[in-house]
């Protein structure tokens, strides 16, 4: 499904709530979703934005898989207008039963802004630490991107690195990307060069399901609910 506000257009896909596309008159801004082919020659898919629930990253001793159940389930739409969308996902079965998220992706001129709320319907707490996960249009390793005024170099980027903050400052391409999340304030970096793209990751306390035991705020009884907003703005 499309969103459109003026010359900004975002393409939804309601298996995992994966935007897959982002762009305005002036070409894209989110490296388009596609299957993209490894040194091993598998396929891994690779490109736009997806939600990142209940965990970014490894899931540790959860048994969770990378990044999550939600980026792999089929989210329902619950409401559609011409700029913006919000879907539905409830976990009625194993560990994370009665989970309701909602992701909402709303459009306004050159700017993105996603919402994911949850609330545990269950009957146990429950722990979550999710994030965001976008891939932003780059060139090749050795043109490098700005990062908070920062030249760095894609190929240096191998390795997650985890950066802070509230706010993050992206030049690619010739846009000024500004990135916002007064919730998921730990911002992983990182590409593997399958394709022309960096991430630039808002997430909660990044690899958090590592640690064996969670943060007070990563854990939510039955019966309550959090909700997370991120947003990327850009101009040419």
């Amino acid at each position: 499904m499309e969103l459109w506000h003026g010359q900004t257009k975002a393409i939804i896909d309601p298996i995992g709530a994966w935007l897959t596309n982002l762009s305005d008159d002036n070409g894209d801004v989110l490296f388009p979703t596609r299957l993209l082919k490894t040194a091993d020659g598998s396929q891994k898919k690779r490109g736009g934005m997806h939600v990142c629930l209940p965990n970014f990253g490894p899931g540790g001793d959860s048994g969770l898989e990378q990044h999550g159940f939600g980026r792999t389930s089929t989210w329902e739409v619950e409401e559609q207008s011409d700029n913006s969308s919000t879907l539905t996902l409830k976990k009625e079965d194993g560990d994370y039963a009665g989970t309701e998220a909602t992701v909402t992706y709303t459009l306004g001129d050159r700017q993105l802004t996603a919402v994911l709320s949850i609330t545990n319907n269950g009957v146990k707490p429950l722990r979550f630490a999710p994030g965001f996960h976008p891939y932003f249009t780059a060139r090749g390793g050795h043109d490098g991107v700005r990062i908070n005024g920062e030249k760095r170099k894609l190929d240096e980027l191998g390795e997650t690195e985890f950066i802070f903050g509230g706010q993050q400052e992206l030049s690619i391409l010739g846009r000024h990307i500004t990135l916002t999340s007064k919730d998921l304030t730990a911002w992983a970096i990182w590409t593997d060069l399958l394709g022309s793209y960096v991430c630039v990751e808002p997430t909660k306390e990044g690899y958090a399901f590592l640690k064996s035991t969670p943060g007070n705020d990563q854990v939510l009884a039955p019966g309550a609910a959090k909700t997370y907003r991120f947003t990327i703005e850009w101009r040419s």
